[in-house]
């Protein structure tokens, strides 16, 4: 036990701005887990599941998601069909009906149905791969479904607490969910700013394929949701229901807009698909009010579960895992011989030419021949000054130095664009087979990874605009607030943007003093976690409270990351008028509300005209700098520990990076963008980011290699043998912090599924460029 961690204990009980209460008897706690349990046993009286549909089934049907996925970027389908919001969206066919936010009058009951025709139809395949099975097993009857639903979640996403609307859908409400497994949570309450989820009632696990039912207390007396934690990778899920005869439609002078405000009844409002969706506009839902009991234990139980995550995410050693799966490798020595063996991944590459092998192949040479094959493997930053409009964009672009920085936000990428001029599909295929990996690369690089400088320029002077107004606008309105000047950082400004260029940082200093403030290194910490940092107020006898702007932030004797996240977001995300914004800068820009991070949404003008699809991000992170150490308030990494600062190694990776090229010909950075894009690129492999492979590309860089630009397909080629050493052992450490493993936290089916991916390309590399 460190000095720190009782102090820490004592902030733990005071999270969420209440002590722990002592009940009174234990009477009381029995009669509340009775009451608890009671609700539980009708809610799941109200719901059934099966598992119907196989992983092939599954996958055949996941396909056709992500068509129609397709098909609504490309604004294919009616207005009303397509409805979406922050980590997730909608899409309406048979029926569709809006949501209390988008009416004048809000709240539950004011949900109505469309206008006939004004969404699009069921698609063919939704009768005959998902309807036609559910009446086939006895789900529902046969011409119930006239309503059919696909909400595409994104890691994160989330539907907040809500009922079904009764007086729209008759039931049972039926769903299938396709992609990942989740949860579903019934009797939770949501607050936001940041987001928060209340214990559920009920915890129900929804697995890929699987069919569930609600009718009677679970659709209809109790709320249900999805949580952000319980969507770990992207999930979809088909809502099939029926209408009610008499459900309320909108009049067809509904959807117009209004010419006089004294002729309003049912106002639509613009469709989310067209503008930023509040979080909890999904839903107006009915929300079950829990006691105050039943919360006071839902804070406790996440503090208890996050104090336990810290200890159970420990390194997990070569000695642990079966050899039988397993390789030997040692990251630090990678001149070393690897063997190989039929392992949990080794097996999959067998299932895969197993059912493609023809059926007058020999099994065991096929098999003998394929394990043969893959044993054969062997600076200063540009600061935003008062009156910076004047500051030209080619000295961004120059600069040699940037700042610290979170991680690249990962983004799904976008189909490349196609020419009429190209060739027929058969000749573009035996053009590229007649090219040599070398050369497939090489066109990768130059096609698939760089940017235009064009779309860079665009991309650092809208982030420059953006971020010279959030710093006017704090310097005029909070005087009190101490904050040195503002910096543009991220991989944009350090040429290391890849596929898009898509987002940027705002770095926000936080002034504080030397004397009344000490970092607490990680390991010190209750966390223990190398990279999470606490900043600790001192001298309270000498200089009490109060002394120090920042003293306002304390949570016991610890700068609160949250409080000080919460007040530049109240100050920037709340006060600013966006719409006026939006109007200056000639483009749509929109805080998002409801997520952990600061950020921005930035949405319209390029250099070429109006792109309704373009997205671009700004990060706004809150740092301290003490010492040597420079520390950043980001909540999506560092979770619900509020007083947790995360420390970022991106500047010393970059400037290490361009150190080393130097000497070479920048062919350690063009690998790493590669790597970068194909990681992007390959769903498998996007929980890889930049931090990743910027310390196997360093830890390559100390062995006496070639990085000559002759050496470029060979270095890449060695760097995918490198994590799948890393991935064996599941560590990679940080190259500037090896205490720190930077593949902690991941899962097993997270290092298996990238494994897999990389295992495969071992023989044929040329899967990561597709």
């Amino acid at each position: 036990m460190t000095p720190h961690r009782d102090s820490y204990k004592k902030v733990f009980e005071q999270n969420n701005g209440e002590k722990r209460k002592h009940r009174e008897s234990g009477d009381e706690e029995s009669e509340y887990e009775e009451r608890r349990d009671a609700e539980a046993r009708k809610v799941k009286s109200g719901i059934k599941q099966a598992s119907i549909f196989t992983p092939e089934e599954c996958a055949h049907i996941e396909a056709k998601i992500d068509e129609v996925v397709a098909k609504g970027d490309k604004g294919l389908y009616r207005e009303h069909t397509v409805d979406r919001a922050p980590l997730r969206n909608k899409y309406f066919f048979g029926e569709g009906y809006t949501y209390g936010s988008q009416l004048e009058k809000r709240g539950p009951g004011q949900e109505r149905l469309y206008s006939k025709g004004e969404v699009d139809g069921i698609p063919d395949w939704v009768h005959e791969l998902v309807i036609d099975r559910l009446v086939a097993h006895g789900v529902i009857p046969e011409g119930f479904v006239n309503s059919a639903v696909i909400n595409d979640y994104q890691p994160g996403g989330c539907i907040v607490s809500h009922v079904d609307p009764i007086h729209i859908f008759e039931r049972p409400i039926v769903s299938v969910s396709f992609f990942s497994d989740s949860a579903l949570c019934f009797g939770c309450k949501f607050n936001f700013k940041p987001i928060r989820v209340t214990e559920p009632v009920l915890h129900l696990p929804v697995q890929r394929g699987s069919v569930t039912i609600l009718s009677g207390y679970a659709a209809d007396d109790i709320t249900h949701c999805i949580r952000p934690q319980d969507i770990k990778e992207r999930r979809a899920v088909i809502i099939l229901r029926k209408t009610r005869e008499d459900a309320p439609r909108l009049d067809s002078d509904s959807l117009s807009p209004p010419l006089q405000s004294s002729e309003k009844r049912h106002i639509l409002k613009p469709k989310r698909s067209h503008r930023k969706a509040d979080p909890d506009a999904a839903h107006r839902p009915r929300v079950l009010e829990m006691d105050k009991e039943l919360q006071r234990r839902s804070i406790s139980s996440r503090q208890r579960r996050h104090s336990d995550n810290g200890s159970e995410n420990s390194w997990r050693r070569v000695e642990e895992r079966e050899p039988s799966s397993r390789y030997t490798h040692d990251p630090h020595d990678h001149a070393s011989s690897r063997r190989i063996t039929a392992g949990t991944w080794g097996h999959k590459i067998m299932l895969i030419e197993r059912a493609g092998r023809p059926p007058d192949e020999k099994p065991e040479k096929k098999m003998t021949d394929s394990w043969e094959e893959l044993n054969l493997v062997s600076a200063s930053p540009k600061l935003l000054h008062k009156g910076i409009e004047g500051v030209l964009m080619k000295q961004i672009a120059a600069a040699t130095k940037k700042a610290e920085l979170s991680q690249p936000i990962p983004l799904p990428s976008s189909e490349p664009q196609r020419s009429d001029a190209e060739p027929p599909q058969r000749r573009r295929r035996m053009d590229l087979c007649a090219m040599t990996f070398a050369e497939r690369l090489q066109q990768y690089y130059r096609t698939r990874v760089c940017l235009s400088a064009e779309e860079v320029c665009v991309a650092q002077q809208r982030a420059l605009d953006i971020a010279t107004e959030i710093q006017a606008f704090l310097h005029s309105k909070h005087l009190d607030m101490p904050l040195g000047d503002m910096m543009l950082g991220g991989s944009l400004l350090d040429d290391l943007q890849v596929v898009k260029a898509d987002h940027a940082c705002l770095i926000v200093p936080l002034q504080l003093e030397s004397t009344l403030w000490t970092p607490i290194a990680g390991e010190d910490t209750f966390v223990g976690h190398p990279q999470y940092c606490m900043v600790r107020r001192e001298n309270l006898e000498y200089f009490p409270r109060g002394r120090s702007y920042w003293d306002r932030h304390l949570l016991d004797v610890y700068l609160s990351s949250r409080l000080v996240s919460e007040q530049l977001g109240k100050a920037v995300m709340e006060s600013m008028n966006w719409p006026s914004l939006s109007g200056t800068l000639e483009c749509d820009v929109r805080p998002m509300l409801g997520s952990p991070e600061l950020k921005l949404e930035i949405q319209g003008l390029s250099q070429c005209g109006y792109d309704d699809g373009e997205r671009f991000y700004i990060s706004i992170l809150p740092t301290v700098r003490l010492g040597e150490m420079t520390l950043t308030a980001q909540r999506e990494i560092t979770g619900s520990f509020d007083y947790i600062w995360y420390q970022s190694l991106y500047t010393s990776e970059t400037e290490r990076l361009a150190t080393l090229d130097k000497e070479d010909s920048d062919v350690r950075r063009k690998c790493l963008k590669t790597l970068k894009a194909v990681c992007r690129n390959c769903p498998a492999l996007r929980k890889l980011n930049g931090s990743h492979l910027s310390s196997v590309i360093l830890h390559m860089s100390e062995k006496d290699t070639d990085w000559s630009e002759s050496a470029f397909t060979d270095r890449f080629l060695q760097a995918i043998t490198e994590l799948i050493g890393y991935l064996e052992t599941g560590i990679l450490p940080s190259y500037f912090k090896p205490s720190v493993n930077l593949f902690q936290g991941f899962t097993e089916d997270d290092i298996d599924e990238m494994g897999f991916m990389l295992y495969c390309a071992v023989t044929d590399p040329e899967i990561l460029l597709i």
